[in-house]
């Protein structure tokens, strides 16, 4: 194997965190990295110091990939908060690299829950999702409560995808994105007064 110092930081952690969503986090090592690109351990230490530095970036670079990127295209459409729930919910579907970015997710969350650094990392990005998530809601003129609400029961429905099997055609995932869509931002019974148990019922 030969060194390749122009390998950058990136590819190093792109392949880290592939060995992470297939063989957990202590999987993770300089040597079995080299072995998977096929390089000697010098190009390691042109981007980081030890292994520790190397768990961080893969956070950072995780939380900007899926979190911060993520809000700044949808923001950056210039489309009514409607609009950027609607594409929030489709990400999921969105083939090959939604399916590789969720694995990498699993990986992490499993990762998180041994070790703090990785949990403060995923308190983090669940904190700032929801709270986007929850201001799209409140330009739609939900209140504070139901927003929160209906803010975690789409971010739930999100995870759950990553754990349920992506089995069906690309036409079948995004037909069942635009009906839970419909569901989860439906606004028919919002403001439906509860029932009173005095009332007398219809016949």
């Amino acid at each position: 194997m030969a060194s390749r110092p122009n390998l950058t930081r990136e590819d190093w952690i792109q392949t880290a965190q592939q060995v992470l969503s297939k063989s957990g986090v202590d999987a993770v090592r300089v040597d079995t990295l080299a072995k998977a690109m096929s390089i000697t351990r010098g190009s390691f230490y042109h981007h980081f110091s030890n292994r520790e530095e190397l768990l961080q970036g893969i956070l950072t670079s995780w939380r900007a990939r899926a979190t911060e990127d993520v809000i700044l295209h949808l923001r950056n459409a210039q489309t009514s908060a409607e609009q950027q729930l609607i594409r929030l919910l489709e990400l999921p579907y969105h083939g090959h690299a939604a399916q590789e970015a969720a694995a990498v997710e699993l990986g992490i969350r499993a990762w998180a829950r041994g070790d703090r650094q990785a949990r403060q990392a995923i308190d983090e990005v669940d904190k700032h999702r929801l709270s986007y998530i929850e201001g799209l809601l409140m330009q739609m003129h939900l209140g504070e409560t139901e927003a929160r609400d209906r803010a975690f029961l789409i971010y739930s429905y999100q995870l759950g995808l990553s754990l349920l099997s992506t089995e069906g055609t690309s036409t079948n995932h995004m037909d069942r994105s635009a009906r839970m869509a419909n569901i989860l931002l439906s606004s028919d019974t919002r403001h439906a007064p509860p029932q009173q148990a005095d009332q007398p019922l219809s016949v």
